[in-house]
């Protein structure tokens, strides 16, 4: 046994006092827990001095040590026997309550375990003073942090297990020992009626009982998680057996600390499994006898199975220690008060617990719902769609709606015409019409020749014409005609020179005929040579009365060729097989298009398509209002909309034309990340 049940440490762990005059020394145990401890000392004690503020006590039971604890508040009371002053402890765990996690902390989630976030909690110490141990548990939870003590976020850490779990540690040596482990299932103490147990007290509370139990974590109003999306769409849990015993009982579970549905859902299967059935708890006041027998069977610790067995209130019971206390260590050293029940906690606890730091959760950053308008206009065509994309923040919590509205108009342009650089086309060019081309005038068309035209007839363009045929002077047909005479011989193929005529002829008698004359007598016929007529160039002037030829006659036109200035004025059509194949060059100078600067309208689709995020939206028509599309949103393996990305929209018209759109998207979105602007 230790010379003084009560040994004070300075700061660092340097003994400076024994309280061999401590009395009044008690101490509370309860299971997960904050443990504490007090001792008084004569208000004229001189080690009262070294009884700072947050220095270290060790306690001892007799030769056992009890715990490491520090001081926190003291008392001074005046009585007839003199001034006392009491010292309330609290466990060396509390100091853990000296450091927080200044802002958001997030840990966890898959690939990461229990063991790995007690870590990172531990890590943020500012002194050192308590190292990682054993963890019993895998567990994969993501967890959020802000403003929060390395105390809460460690004693939250196994809040949502599905199982019972119980904090250990070993403070005989330093940095100190944190564990989590699952407990002891085995019995190992036990309280008889007559042998260990010297009263008993049973309460049987179902003032908590709940046999339906809603939850609710981080957010507000329709924003506030819940776990319906995990649950089959409900938003509580229930047990029909218990619902059958005591009919529906509902209760809700609010922690805003939980974020994720699935933490959230395990956190209240947990507080349900407990909530189901009546509290019962069992007050006992024992005697410690294993002091006297040295069996272990009759030592009670905080979180050991006991059996309770007391045969006239018909009790035989296994249960969990929740608590271990004495009032008086050295004045009543065998009295012990246990506290035992059929769960840890209740949810009346679990309120309490968030009562108190209510403080914390007020200044948690929980968000605000927002709406996010994306306005869009420009021209489009069948391979130019409108494309409006939106931006998704990493920090939204929840997507309440995503509404589409837009309609078409008509295309629009603010000018006529655009500047223009020198542009030279240049080498062999060949154009060949595929067929027949024709051109048609659209009303008369005048074309006058600047000089003589010619055109020729081909070999077949020779005509002749027969048959009868009239020609009639008009009244003004006759006249005087000047004509030229002289003395022909008329042969046929003959053509004498109309200035000279000559030729030798016979008029069928032979040379030396005797031809009979009138009178009696009779001459010789002699043949004269050739001879030439001379007349003289003379005309005629004849006067010819209107009159008509009517004759059959031929004219035989042999191909020829027209010359002659001509103008064609009338409507006519060219059309005519034809090719062009030549090499040229274009030259286009440098010049300038004036531009005509207003505003233009063109075109307007008649129906379009719409994709996002790739997906078709079944809508078609040329204008449309708060069309959700939520259901097309790219989403990720959870089902979720991804967050952290550009969503995009695609309209596509089915010919030239304009589309003014606009998205609104009501958005929870978290006040975490960025700075103070």
């Amino acid at each position: 046994m230790p010379k003084a049940p009560v040994t004070i440490y300075d700061a660092q762990m340097r003994r400076v006092a024994l309280l061999e005059n401590a009395f009044d020394i008690e101490y509370s145990m309860p299971l997960n827990s904050l443990w504490t401890a007090g001792f008084s000392l004569p208000g004229d004690d001189p080690k009262n001095v070294e009884c700072r503020p947050f220095y270290f006590v060790e306690l001892y039971d007799d030769d056992e040590r009890v715990e490491l604890f520090r001081i926190v508040p003291n008392t001074m009371n005046r009585s007839q026997s003199g001034p006392i002053i009491k010292y309330e402890c609290e466990h060396v765990l509390a100091t853990l309550l000296n450091d927080v996690l200044f802002q958001s902390h997030t840990v966890g989630n898959l690939g990461v375990y229990t063991a790995q976030v007690i870590q990172y909690i531990l890590s943020k110490q500012v002194m050192p003073r308590w190292k990682l141990g054993t963890v019993g548990f895998t567990r994969q939870f993501e967890y959020n942090w802000e403003n929060e003590t390395l105390l809460g976020a460690l004693f939250s850490v196994p809040k949502p297990f599905d199982s019972e779990y119980q904090w250990t540690w070993d403070t005989t040596s330093y940095p100190w020992t944190l564990n989590l482990v699952p407990p002891d299932e085995a019995v190992t103490a036990y309280i008889r009626y007559g042998v260990n147990m010297t009263e008993i007290e049973k309460v049987v509370d179902p003032t908590n009982l709940c046999t339906r139990l809603y939850g609710l974590g981080f957010g507000e109003g329709v924003n506030q998680l819940t776990f319906a999306g995990i649950n089959g769409g409900l938003p509580y849990i229930e047990d029909a057996a218990a619902q059958a015993k005591y009919g529906i009982l509902s209760s809700i579970f609010v922690d805003r600390r939980f974020e994720y549905p699935e933490t959230l859902l395990a956190r209240c299967q947990t507080l349900f499994n407990e909530l189901k059935v009546p509290r019962i708890s069992y007050r006992v006041g024992g005697s410690e006898i294993h002091r006297l027998t040295g069996q272990q069977i009759y030592k009670f610790k905080t979180g050991a199975r006991v059996r309770v067995q007391d045969d006239e209130m018909g009790e035989d019971v296994i249960v969990r220690v929740v608590n271990v206390g004495k009032d008086d260590m050295l004045g009543a050293p065998g009295d012990v008060q246990i506290e035992i029940a059929n769960r840890t906690e209740d949810i009346a606890g679990s309120i309490a617990d968030l009562q108190n730091r209510q403080h914390i959760n007020d200044s948690y950053a929980q968000g605000a719902t927002n709406l996010d308008t994306r306005d869009f206009a420009d021209n489009a065509d069948p391979t130019h769609p409108a494309i409006l994309k939106f931006y998704v923040p990493e920090e939204t919590a929840r997507i309440n709606k995503v509404m589409l509205s837009f309609q078409v108009e008509a295309f629009r342009a603010y000018s006529k015409a655009i500047a223009s650089a020198p542009a030279v086309s240049s080498g062999p060019s060949s154009t060949q019409t595929a067929g027949p081309s024709t051109r048609d005038t659209a009303g008369p068309s005048t074309r006058q020749t600047a000089g003589p035209s010619s055109t020729e007839t081909t070999a077949a363009g020779g005509q002749t014409t027969s048959g009868p045929s009239s020609r009639s002077t008009t009244a003004a047909g006759g006249g005087v005609v000047n004509t030229r005479t002289g003395a022909y011989k008329l042969d046929p193929g003959f053509a004498p020179d109309p200035t000279t005529y000559e030729g030798a002829h016979n008029h069928g008698v032979a040379n030396g005929t005797q031809l009979a004359t009138p009178g009696g007598g009779f001459v010789t016929w002699v043949t004269h040579a050739g001879h030439t007529h001379n007349p003289a160039m003379h005309s005629h002037l004849i006067d010819l009365p209107d009159h008509i030829h009517d004759m059959d006659h031929t004219h035989n036109i042999d191909s020829h060729t027209h010359n002659m200035e001509h103008t064609h004025d009338m409507d006519h059509t060219h059309d005519m097989e034809h090719t062009h194949n030549m090499e040229h060059t274009h030259q286009i100078p440098a010049h300038t298009h004036g531009i005509e600067y207003g505003i233009y309208s063109g075109p307007s689709p008649t129906a379009l398509n719409i994709t996002v995020d790739g997906n078709v939206v079944p809508f078609n028509e040329t204008s449309g209002t708060d069309i959700d599309i939520i259901p097309y949103l790219s989403k990720d393996e959870s089902g979720k909309v991804n967050r952290g990305v550009f969503h995009e929209i695609r309209i596509t018209p089915d010919k030239l034309g304009r589309i003014a759109a606009t998205v609104v998207s009501q958005l929870f979105v978290q006040s975490r990340g960025g700075g103070n602007y």
